[in-house]
């Protein structure tokens, strides 16, 4: 029979309770637009490949910084020869056997190579600047993808409320139209509308709940981390105005956006290589020394050799040429490929900028279409309670009253959207 021991059982729980909490604790109770994002840029893997992209490519300049610097080397052999060694033809042939050490410390330093390597150290460095840029892509990315889905979880808790305010004008309803039915002064038909009223409410009051669950698991989903508690986020939505002309708007966007920063550091860099793909066709001059020792018996004995180097391609079968022309095709490719991004990344800007335009004044006729819809319920109820009034003039109501709601809620999360992808289309969203 297997034992366990408290001891054992100690140091499991210890070592398995603060994963656990650290799971569990970066949720608040109650999980506010700006927390959501924290959590979203500390936890969202995104995140992680495009900063090991950035360091990749800041590993690439130091890189191409490498050639400033002198290469050193040492280098250590021993041989041992035996065999015939034919000395001269006069004398017999002879059997030799000898050994042979060496050790040698070399020294390479490139003096100037006009600009190849300035060429690829600039190339690197405008790589690291688009690397840079593509990491704040990513993040402005998550941030925006939090807030939308934020937005879309609390628009699904502000419907669910239109479903459930439904739900109970609907059983009041019913309850009524049995009270007129049950003194004779409404007929039986009263009483199955109503019923099917409230049969179709809670119908939409399921499917509303069922869309807070995929909205909460949508938002963790933006976020990189699922909660294992309960958690609540703020009902309301908050109209923040954009007072800024659609021109300034695309201005701050060709300052601000990440991605052209990116294409344009780009292609900076494709003009770099091809100006040090050009300057293969010019000499390299480098110095050149070593400090050997050598001898077949110890103790060795030393020599040092210094000089300097130019060398210059004169013929390399068209390789240089074709460099070159590669190089500048690939510049022209990317410098097309910015030119395309900034037609996208404007219209993005424009459309966004209309559609915050076109919510906003959604905003202001549903609200008075919402306070009409609530009027026209009261007198379509006081019309029913007086006996002037049916059943079908209360549901028409009731309906128009939820489409009303409904439309202005959406409306506001229109509008919350649309500001969202406007700051991410003009790239200062995460500013």
């Amino acid at each position: 029979m297997k034992r366990f021991y408290p001891s054992v059982i100690a140091l499991i729980l210890l070592f398995t309770f603060p994963l656990c909490a650290q799971q569990a604790a970066p949720f608040p109770a109650h999980l506010t637009i700006d927390q959501a994002v924290t959590l979203g840029l500390t936890y969202h893997p995104m995140l992680r490949g495009a900063e090991a992209s950035s360091q990749a490519a800041s590993a690439g300049v130091t890189l191409a910084q490498s050639t400033y610097f002198p290469a050193l080397s040492v280098s250590a052999a021993g041989t041992r020869t035996g065999g015939a060694a034919p000395i001269n033809p006069s004398f017999p042939i002879r059997i030799l056997t000898y050994n042979n050490y060496v050790t040698a410390l070399t020294l390479q330093q490139t003096l100037y190579d006009f600009g190849k390597t300035s060429g690829h150290v600039s190339a690197n460095k405008e790589l690291l600047a688009a690397s840079n840029a593509d990491f704040q892509t990513a993040k402005d990315n998550v941030i925006m993808n939090v807030q939308l889905a934020y937005i879309s979880y609390v628009q699904a808790i502000r419907l669910v409320k239109v479903d459930e305010e439904a739900v109970a004008q609907s059983e009041a309803h019913l309850k009524q139209a049995k009270a007129f039915y049950a003194v004779g002064t409404r007929p039986q038909y009263d009483v199955t509308t109503a019923e099917v009223n409230l049969a179709n409410a809670n119908v939409a009051l399921i499917q509303g709940r069922n869309q807070i669950r995929v909205g909460r698991l949508q938002l963790e989903n933006a976020i990189g981390l699922h909660s294992t508690t309960n958690y609540t986020v703020s009902d309301s939505f908050d109209i923040e105005p954009f007072t800024m002309s659609l021109d300034s708007a695309k201005m701050v966007a060709k300052e601000f956006r990440a991605e052209l920063l990116s294409s344009q550091a780009r292609y900076e860099s494709m003009l770099s290589l091809v100006s040090a793909a050009e300057g293969q066709h010019l000499p390299t001059l480098s110095l050149n020394g070593s400090w050997t020792w050598s001898s077949f018996d110890f103790p060795l004995q030393s020599k040092w050799l210094a000089g300097v180097t130019l060398s210059m391609p004169l013929f390399q079968g068209f390789a240089i040429s074709s460099q070159v022309e590669q190089a500048e095709a690939n510049a022209d490719i990317e410098k097309a490929s910015l030119d395309e991004l900034d037609e996208e990344v404007m219209l993005e800007v424009e459309q966004n900028y209309l559609s915050l335009k076109e919510a906003r004044e959604r905003i202001d006729a549903s609200t008075k279409l919402v306070t009409q819809a609530k009027e026209n319920l009261k007198l379509a109820e006081g019309r029913y309670n007086s006996g002037v009034g049916s059943q079908i003039e209360i549901t028409d109501a009731q309906v128009t009253l939820s489409n009303a709601e409904i439309t202005y809620i959406q409306a506001l999360a229109d509008y919350n959207s649309s500001f969202i992808r406007l700051r991410q289309a003009m790239g200062i969203i995460g500013k």
